[in-house]
């Protein structure tokens, strides 16, 4: 499918969210999912091509568009949009992934997310306030700083309509005043936020260590590798 570049949005010290329009296109997908975008040429060099693939960061209620939302990191492919015109055409392909919402689910969610891993919990949230679905649980999100904050307002804003989801935002490296959560997941964290792990359905988004090390917290807590699903950011 074709689409043009609508948009390009400034999220948080060099993240920018990059939005296409769909031209009456009908594209479905799941909150959570990804998909394939390939340029049809690279303006600036990149060893690894001009085909990538990004979380889908809008949710399905927005019509007529699809973002996804990245760090920048210097690449070709990322520049080759930085720089591209409005209405610059680009291929996507169909929706991918598994990390979504199942139907029926009855526990409450603890959505971990760090970083730029925060995209496919925008999705998931968006989702559930436009659709008045609200979520029970909580999103731990950690950051290194205020500044780094990915969606810090909508998530905010998203949070007042849903009561029932609680918003914790913690920081590595706090500007002086903070008075919210400070360092790292440990288990007096999660438990101070999630009295009762082994009852909860668990999602961790991320870089691959952060990942790697939080599962495995989780998991002893007494939680199951059923309950606990992965999302790693690898090579952003």
């Amino acid at each position: 499918m074709r689409v043009r570049l609508k948009e390009r949005r400034s999220e948080a010290a060099e993240v920018i969210s990059f939005v296409f329009d769909l031209g009456g296109q009908t594209f479905e997908c799941q909150p959570g999912q990804y998909i394939f975008y390939e340029l049809d040429a690279l303006d600036f060099p990149d060893e690894r091509g001009n085909r990538r693939h990004f979380t889908i960061s809008s949710s399905p209620t927005e019509k007529g568009i699809l973002m996804f939302t990245t760090r920048m990191r210097g690449s070709g492919f990322k520049e080759t949009l930085r720089h591209a015109p409005l209405g610059h055409e680009i291929n996507i392909g169909t929706p991918l992934g598994h990390f979504v919402m199942p139907e029926g689910e009855i526990r409450r969610h603890v959505f971990v997310a760090a970083g730029i891993g925060i995209t496919p919990y925008r999705s998931m949230l968006r989702w559930a306030a436009d659709t008045k679905k609200p979520i029970e649980g909580v999103l731990l999100y950690f950051s290194h700083s205020s500044a780094d904050i990915v969606f810090g307002q909508e998530l905010e804003e998203i949070a007042r309509q849903m009561p029932t989801l609680s918003l914790v935002h913690v920081l590595s490296d706090p500007e002086p005043g903070w008075k919210g959560e400070k360092g790292k997941l440990n288990e007096a964290l999660l438990r101070k936020w999630v009295p009762h792990p082994d009852q909860q359905l668990f999602w961790v988004s991320g870089p691959p260590p952060m990942v790697t090390a939080y599962k495995e917290l989780i998991r002893q807590t007494g939680v199951q590798d059923e309950a606990i699903r992965t999302d790693i950011f690898a090579g952003y």
